[in-house]
């Protein structure tokens, strides 16, 4: 089992600063696969991601739960994923979805991923936020035959630099090889 990586968030601030360093390291072609609870934080970090990759402030990232896609300009492009109204690699797969996923000049952040990861390439970072304590942890670990260990080398944001990442034993996703669980 593979190592993953964790982490505490204080606040949703801090949740959307890691979102623009990730945004800022990521590249075309990259995919970030969203998981937990409503309330985790999905969204916000989105929102981050997108400052990161240049989305005008202007434009409003939001949930595109009913539309199942949004897309927003950026370097590269932000495609912004929901997949929770989405019962089925089928339903996913009549709407183009997977060869949208991974586009070189496009990154891919896909909220809801464990409902169908198997749509998912393997080169994809999953991170997953819950609510913990007074803030937010977070959790990332890559995709079946993925290489994103530079998202665990990133700096958490934070104001007082006390926060770290901490070594952990990759989750587990039922229903694939790459997992996930509560732990």
């Amino acid at each position: 089992m593979a190592d993953g990586r964790r982490a505490f968030l204080r606040d949703p601030d801090a949740t959307r600063a890691l979102g623009r360093v990730l945004g800022g390291a990521v590249a075309g072609g990259d995919v970030i696969a969203l998981v937990g609870p409503l309330g985790a934080g999905k969204t916000t970090l989105v929102q981050g991601i997108g400052e990161g990759v240049g989305v005008p402030p202007d434009v409003a990232v939001n949930s595109p739960t009913f539309a199942v896609c949004a897309e927003y300009p950026g370097t590269p492009a932000l495609l912004h994923v929901d997949l929770y109204r989405l019962e089925s690699a089928e339903e996913a797969d009549a709407i183009g979805l997977p060869e949208r996923l991974g586009e070189p000049d496009t990154l891919a952040v896909v909220e809801w991923a464990d409902k169908i990861p198997e749509i998912l390439p393997p080169h994809t970072l999953w991170i997953r936020l819950e609510a913990w304590e007074s803030g937010r942890r977070v959790l990332l670990w890559e995709g079946d035959g993925g290489d994103v260990s530079w998202a665990t080398d990133i700096e958490l944001p934070s104001a007082d630099g006390d926060e770290r990442w901490i070594r952990t034993p990759t989750p587990i996703l039922e229903g694939s090889s790459s997992s996930l669980s509560s732990s």
